[in-house]
């Protein structure tokens, strides 16, 4: 049984990046990049290592259309598809299963940390016959070696009418069982770039983030071995020169992330990396070895100079001086800077936000990335909506950050995505104020 696996068509008007806000996904208005969804490439990756047949269908990269999707999935010859959904994207994905559905026989199966929200509302459309909820490579080996859905973990799929709900899955214990993504399975050069993973959980629980929901607080961390193998097989068997780490805190383990670097520097520096990061976890010795290592880009999230309102969501965020300082030490090493900042969130004004925009305009950095304090389900930042009545989306389980979804005590969703879109344009126009 041939199983595809498909990152389906962008929705009309946006550019979806379902690898984003932990798997829920992100769907920008305006974007040149495009990225792959890692989970589709660990996913097939892991069934071809063990025999299975796999094949890739990424929409997003190649621009399809719906009926483009559709033609290119049953060109692959599948015996079943499983089309990766995110939270923005959702209500689009089961449009394109419609008509897929309309030519295939076999089973169509949703995946990511979506469905986990709303199983039984996806698996209740007339054109999905399963869900997979938990972490999807292992879970598509089990579906892949039972050439079905019974007694699966974490499987809820349809049987004569009715619906069965296998137990749920655990954890993926040994992540060194992922091999090196098989790049080759589409036109990789054509992303921004690609992607790899060395880590999984965060044990930090923000409250408005959602890593911990969608990967656990947990943290779980491959093997160095495992790591500097698929550097150097990126280098050699792929001819990449940069790869972006999707760790949702590279350096919460100091000794590990020392030791990675100094295996990575061993092995003569395979490939230039980007990470993710807090800042508070970062020092002069660790920043000397992640650049000899081939670190040359570090995102990091601000979020807000509130810091009433980030202790109010869990976040002990660093002063604003202290930020300026860990820039600037990151700036001495070599390193682009990232920064990411979030409009909206509870304690949040008109004012507080106004002097955030300015921080980030004075503070410099080669990049900043500016979303919509988002209500993902299964956050802090949720409940708290709902418990306020803050929501106002359409609908609240499909969400995505650079389209307002819920207001605050002091500002209305117009006010809100209006102080969004000025900080997008005066970053774009790097009005820089003294700070």
């Amino acid at each position: 049984m041939r199983i595809v696996f498909v990152d389906p068509p962008s929705p009309p008007g946006f550019v979806a990046f379902r690898d984003s806000h932990g798997g829920y996904g992100e769907c920008c208005r305006t974007s040149r990049l495009k990225f792959p969804c890692l989970d589709i490439f660990h996913s097939a990756s892991l069934l071809l290592q063990h025999g299975r047949e796999a094949a890739v269908v990424d929409s997003v990269l190649l621009d399809h259309s719906p009926q483009d999707c559709v033609a290119a999935v049953l060109a692959k010859k599948p015996g079943l598809v499983a089309l990766r959904t995110c939270s923005g994207s959702c209500p689009h994905d089961l449009s394109v299963a419609r008509l897929l559905k309309a030519r295939f026989a076999g089973p169509v199966v949703f995946f990511g940390p979506q469905v986990a929200a709303e199983p039984e509302r996806i698996l209740a459309h007339p054109a999905v016959d399963a869900v997979v909820m938990g972490e999807a490579p292992p879970l598509f080996l089990e579906i892949g070696r039972r050439r079905g859905f019974a007694g699966v973990p974490g499987v809820w799929h349809k049987r004569r009418g009715r619906v069965v709900q296998n137990p749920p899955a655990a954890l993926m214990e040994d992540v060194d069982i992922l091999p090196v993504p098989r790049w080759d399975l589409v036109d990789y050069r054509r992303y921004s770039y690609v992607t790899t993973q060395t880590s999984w959980g965060c044990p930090n629980r923000c409250g408005y983030c959602p890593y911990p929901v969608t990967q656990g607080a947990r943290w779980r961390g491959r093997s160095v071995p495992r790591v500097v193998q698929e550097f150097q097989a990126l280098r050699r068997r792929y001819g990449l020169r940069f790869v972006l780490l999707r760790d949702p805190q590279f350096t919460l383990k100091r000794t590990r992330t020392a030791e990675l670097c100094r295996a990575l520097i061993a092995a003569g520096t395979p490939l230039m990396w980007g990470c993710e990061t807090r800042l508070d976890r970062l020092d002069d010795e660790l920043l000397a070895l992640m650049s000899r290592a081939g670190c040359v880009r570090v995102a990091f999230g601000v979020e807000s100079v509130n810091g009433p309102a980030l202790r109010r969501l869990g976040r002990d965020a660093g002063a604003p001086d202290e930020v300026r300082s860990k820039v600037a030490e990151l700036k001495r090493h070599g390193m682009l800077t990232y920064a990411m900042y979030l409009i909206g969130l509870p304690g949040e004004t008109r004012r507080t936000t106004e002097d955030l925009i300015d921080f980030s305009l004075a503070l410099g950095t080669d990049a900043a990335a500016f979303s919509m304090a988002t209500p993902f389900p299964g956050t802090r930042l949720a409940r708290l909506a709902r418990r306020r009545g803050w929501f106002a989306a359409p609908d609240p389980l499909h969400l995505t950050s650079c389209v307002a979804s819920a207001r605050n005590e002091a500002m209305t969703l117009p006010e809100i995505e209006g102080l969004y879109r000025s900080a997008k344009t005066r970053w774009k126009r790097r009005e820089r104020v003294p700070i």
